[in-house]
């Protein structure tokens, strides 16, 4: 990992503090109180031009004069180091005070044996796979309704939406289809020249979202030459591939850069991994196979009977046995990860239009296209006395009740998804003298989010069954997939799930130093914000919301002891958010930073944070008929309430932490870092019956509805379901109520632990280190009136320690490290007795052979060879609803190998 310094000095002094005010202040009023486009759909170049039309531009480039030294102020040296901004502050020139910030810089990344930026992500133990991923589809944070398979980042557990990720500090466009996060893998990882992680609350910097922390993507600039990279992935039953170039270009007062990447991963499909199994019987537990199957069961009063293989034309009631059924696996057919293919270029530009004014602009573009094989469709129904196929082995002339696959006359599933995503940022950036930078800025982002999935048409099938006509009726009682297809074709209806999202934002900030302590210099950032968010539900739903959100914000640094021997800075920032549909908020952050010696940092923050639930979380109501498993194992009938709340409120929380940093200068080379972090986070949009185990769950209980009344039950499906209906309201056994409540609170509090150490020898280098997070308390309540309850080490929630070391070594052109990877034991408590699960620790292997100048054109070529999971550990079983392992604690590919090449030119 690579260790922030602090950005090179910048000179002293202060804008005339009533000029700046006056400034701030008319432009602030402009932002908050002018209209905003209703119409998002208006080009960028005319929102850009009416932005700079209102004066602001003007307004910025004025040159004001020091309040601190004579009107006759000497120039700034045009050859000064730049000051940068670092993730966690607003004011250039300073590290976060307070907060610590872990770095992946580009060597880190080119080591990596990750393939995209979420899995680079993903690799730091502050990073909890709880949130969007493809590979996992459970209720854990809503994974459920992850429907075009994208990924997110959770930091510290809190969930993909309490994690603000941010591309060279500009808020990026939400994906998902309830827009809950964003896709860090749309960024191609070539584009990137470092990646920023700031795990602490940080509201009062950036806004919305900042609870669990903020990830900052920022792209490579001042690149001169041109890059390529090829590499291919292969596991048993899978294989990825991945090509990438990045072009650079300098020049005096300016330089641009382009990078693209094309993925393309193949299917994982469940029959190519045993542990993806609803049979537990090999384990020692129970067959939770479905009885949907093909040939399918008939029920009567009761009494369940296998229908018999075959056509099905010509069955009595002495071709059935009592009490026996037949059983079809969830699985059979279905993929484990969606096959995918990718697309995405991003791009910088800069260039200097005087010594005191640069212009910049960055973007991204990305298409993502999937498709998840599924099992086949399932259906159970009612069988009148008028289908030509009619037999009741029970009860002649009274209906049956026939549970299904159309696994023989459909097929399996299989469902594509895409995803659209582009971002581009503009601005300029300008010396207003006296060592005071301004920035004004225009941004525009869109994600575009496609699914569909099939379902049988119930009324359809309903006419089906009631078909007195032989040749056109449906036939259940087949398992030869011999109904006739026209017949088929109109059973068989889509169900798409697409929405549209999109930001603009536009603001303007300054920074620069005020007066001079005997530190050093009081600096301070102050700023201004407009959000327009609009989102679009388009299927199933119609639905058009739109959000302003107005912003003010300010940020002092003040350095109280300094000098050479101890120093002793201090830090506080403010913002404040107003939203035309939630209120406003005002939250702080506090930042402390002390150095008694130079080897040694104590720091502390502390702030409040907020989020706000997203317009998605406020819109309809999305209700299913499904199965779930009780607590006995058994199969239940469920109508399954989800969906949005209208009155939804902010979620509010208030973190702290302390840490210490230890760079020896008796031993050059090693860094160690301890940080402590509290977080209580109340107020919570919580979704507690989105739990596919809810009815195991004894803290769920009151929001399950067993045998619930008729009258309830056809309230319900009167409002429509977005699935196939029970074939009876009487045949509905339990209702969960899984709709989206503030009800929710979290208290959590843990360790954190970066150490590395560096090296050289007369044969060449050696490195170490090693990033482990031990949380300590997770406690959580879901239910309104209900005490927290410590959830740590339970499945769906955090493991208490999660680490990550490394070791690795250099000897001429040749580098290999190997990581190891930790995952701590945690018990399943959604079984009885409670499960005990082991720890798991896997290795992975990096190597790198670098040719430096090996042709004339080529500055220096490396090759690549990647292995994850060495060792191929299988997971070890949890019975997890139907499925047989966790996949949040275990990745199901298993052993990867990885060979590649990058050449630079």
């Amino acid at each position: 990992m690579e260790r922030f310094k602090s950005a090179a000095d910048v000179s002293s002094g202060a804008m005339n503090a009533v000029s700046f005010s006056n400034f701030m202040k008319k432009y602030a009023g402009e932002v908050l109180v002018g209209e905003g486009m209703n119409d998002m759909r208006k080009t960028l170049w005319s929102n850009l031009g009416a932005m700079l039309a209102g004066g602001s531009l003007i307004a910025l480039c004025l040159p004001v004069a020091a309040l601190a030294q004579d009107a006759g102020s000497q120039a700034e040296d045009k050859e000064q180091v730049e000051a940068i901004i670092v993730t966690g502050s607003r004011i250039r020139g300073i590290e976060p005070t307070g907060s610590p910030v872990i770095g992946l810089g580009r060597t880190d990344i080119e080591q990596s044996v990750a393939t995209t930026t979420t899995e680079l992500l993903s690799q730091l133990p502050q990073v909890f796979n709880f949130g969007a991923t493809d590979a996992s589809f459970t209720s854990a944070n809503n994974q459920n309704a992850n429907r075009t398979f994208g990924t997110g980042i959770n930091l510290r557990g809190l969930g993909t939406e309490s994690t603000l990720t941010l591309l060279d500090g500009r808020r990026l466009p939400a994906a998902g289809t309830q827009s809950q996060f964003f896709d860090p893998s749309v960024i191609p990882t070539m584009a990137i020249e470092r990646l920023e992680v700031l795990a602490d609350g940080s509201s009062g910097i950036y806004g919305s979202d900042a609870v669990g922390g903020v990830v900052n993507l920022l792209l490579r600039k001042n690149f001169n030459g041109a890059e390529v990279m090829g590499r291919t992935k292969f596991a048993d039953g899978f294989d990825e591939y991945q090509a990438g170039a990045a072009l650079g270009k300098t020049w005096s007062g300016g330089s641009i850069m382009v990078a693209g990447e094309y993925n393309k991963r193949g299917a994982l499909l469940a029959s190519k991994r045993y542990f993806y199994t609803d049979d537990f019987t090999r384990f020692g537990g129970p067959d939770l196979r479905s009885p949907n199957s093909a040939p399918g069961n008939v029920t009567v009063r009761g009494v369940t009977y296998a229908i018999p293989a075959g056509d099905g034309t010509n069955l009595t009631a002495g071709n059935f046995t009592a009490g026996t059924r037949n059983l079809q696996s969830a699985f059979l057919g279905a993929g484990v990860l969606p096959e995918q293919e990718r697309y995405s270029v991003a791009a910088t530009f800069e260039q200097e239009i005087t010594d005191a004014i640069k212009f910049y602009a960055q973007g991204f573009y990305a298409k993502r296209d999937g498709t998840l094989d599924g099992t086949a469709l399932t259906a159970q129904f009612n069988v009148p006395t008028t289908n030509p196929f009619y037999v009741n082995p029970g009860t002649p002339g009274s209906p049956v009740t026939v549970a299904y696959s159309f696994k023989n006359e459909l097929g399996f599933e299989r469902s594509p998804s895409s995803q659209e995503a582009y971002h581009i940022t503009g601005g300029l950036n300008v010396k207003l003298g006296s060592d005071w930078s301004g920035n004004v800025f225009y941004a525009y982002g869109h994600d575009g989010e496609r699914s569909l999935t099939r379902q049988i048409n119930a009324a359809a099938l309903n006419a089906a069954l009631a078909d007195p006509n032989r040749a056109t009726a449906f036939n259940p009682f087949s398992s030869t997939g011999n109904n006739n297809p026209a017949t088929m074709a109109k059973l068989v209806g889509g169900f798409r799930v697409d929405t549209d999202y999109g930001i603009q934002e536009y603001g303007l900030s300054a920074d620069g130093p005020v007066f001079e302590l005997p530190a050093g210099d009081v600096r301070v950032a102050l700023g201004a914000a407009r959000q327009q968010i609009n989102w679009q539900d388009l299927a199933p739903f119609q639905t058009n919301s739109d959000r302003t959100i107005n912003s003010v914000f300010g940020e002092v640094f003040v350095p109280i002891i300094g000098g050479g021997g101890p120093e002793l800075n201090l830090s506080a920032a403010a913002r404040y958010d107003d939203y035309n549909d939630v209120g406003d908020t005002v939250n702080p952050k506090f930042g402390v930073t002390f150095r008694p010696v130079e080897s040694l940092t104590l720091r502390g923050s502390y702030g409040t944070s907020f989020r706000a639930p997203t317009l998605s979380d406020k819109g309809s109501p999305f209700n299913q008929y499904r199965q779930l498993v009780d607590g006995n194992g058994a199969l239940r009938n469920v109508l399954f309430l989800r969906g949005g709340n209208p009155g939804l409120q902010p979620e509010k929380a208030t973190t702290w932490s302390m840490g210490a940093d230890w760079k020896p200068v008796s031993l050059p080379g090693l860094s160690l870092s301890v940080t402590y972090y509290n977080v209580d986070y109340t107020n919570r949009i919580a979704t507690p019956g989105n739990d596919l185990l809810a009815l195991q769950k004894a803290e769920l209980a009151s929001i399950v509805t067993y045998n619930p009344p008729l009258a309830l039950v056809n309230q319900i499906l009167a409002g429509g379901l977005f699935s196939a209906p029970p074939a009876s309201p009487g045949d509905v056994q339990a209702i969960v109520d899984g709709r989206k409540v503030n009800l929710g609170a979290n208290k959590t509090d843990g360790l954190e632990f970066i150490g590395s150490y560096e090296a050289t020898a007369g044969w060449g280098s050696w490195r170490a280190g090693v990033n482990a997070t031990k949380i300590l308390s997770f406690d959580r309540s879901i239910i309104s009136g209900t005490p927290l309850r410590d959830v740590l080490n339970t499945i769906n929630n955090p493991a208490s320690f999660i680490a990550r070391a490394y070791v690795g070594a250099e000897v001429g052109g040749l580098s290999g490290t190997v990581f190891v990877n930790h995952y701590g034991s945690y018990k399943n408590d959604a079984v009885t007795p409670v499960q005990d699960v082991p720890s798991q620790t896997e290795f992975d292997l990096s190597l790198r052979y670098k040719l430096n100048q090996p042709f004339s054109f080529a500055k220096d070529v490396t090759f690549t060879l990647d292995v994850q999971d060495i060792f191929d550990n299988d997971p070890p079983y949890v019975p997890n609803g139907n499925l047989a392992f966790d996949p949040n604690a275990h990745n199901p590919i298993g052993r990867t190998i990885a060979i590649g090449v990058r050449a630079g030119f």
